[in-house]
């Protein structure tokens, strides 16, 4: 009976491999099952789904994805946290709980096939989120526009300022006629 239930929790994780472009690999020791719980929660509002996997399992995954060199990330109990959206907020989500809780480590991660150590999750951590960035953009992009705005209605505004004012002299030198 366990080789069946190994058998679908392997297909299980292949399949987060397979449906997600990233996955986040932490190494924890002596973390109790609220510290878990804690850090799948924060984790959980950015990451899709957190798994914890042994490290058996975890090196049938790495061979069958073709993953060479990721089994050094296997020190320690394993968690998997893969996502689809964008992988610095999981990143700085993963750092941050790591700063907060010493006995859990970003060992490392799979990005589109590629492995990567833990020095690449803290500097991912360090980047903007793509909604701060095309904040930025955005900014950047509208600056110029309306500096040529506000240029062309003050010489609109000086233009009609100085039909007034001719008006106004013309409208001084014709007198009445009695």
């Amino acid at each position: 009976m366990p080789s069946v239930i190994k058998e679908y929790i392997l297909k299980e994780v292949q399949k987060e491999f397979e449906k997600n472009p990233y996955a986040f690999i932490s190494a924890f020791e002596g973390l109790t099952v609220a510290d878990l719980s804690n850090f799948r929660q924060s984790v959980g509002k950015v990451a899709k789904r957190t798994l914890l996997v042994k490290h058996s399992l975890a090196k049938k995954i790495f061979d069958g994805q073709k993953l060479a060199g990721a089994e050094k990330f296997l020190k320690g109990q394993t968690l998997f946290t893969f996502g689809d959206k964008d992988p610095q907020e999981t990143s700085k989500a993963i750092v941050q709980f790591a700063k907060g809780n010493d006995k859990l480590k970003p060992a490392g991660m799979i990005f589109e096939g590629k492995v990567f150590g833990s020095e690449h999750v803290k500097s991912l951590s360090a980047l903007p989120s793509r909604h701060e960035l095309l904040t930025h953009l955005v900014v950047r992009v509208k600056s110029p526009i309306s500096g040529l705005v506000m240029t062309l209605s003050q010489v609109m505004r000086g233009f009609v300022v100085a039909l007034n004012e001719v008006k106004k002299q013309k409208e001084a030198n014709v007198q009445p006629a009695s």
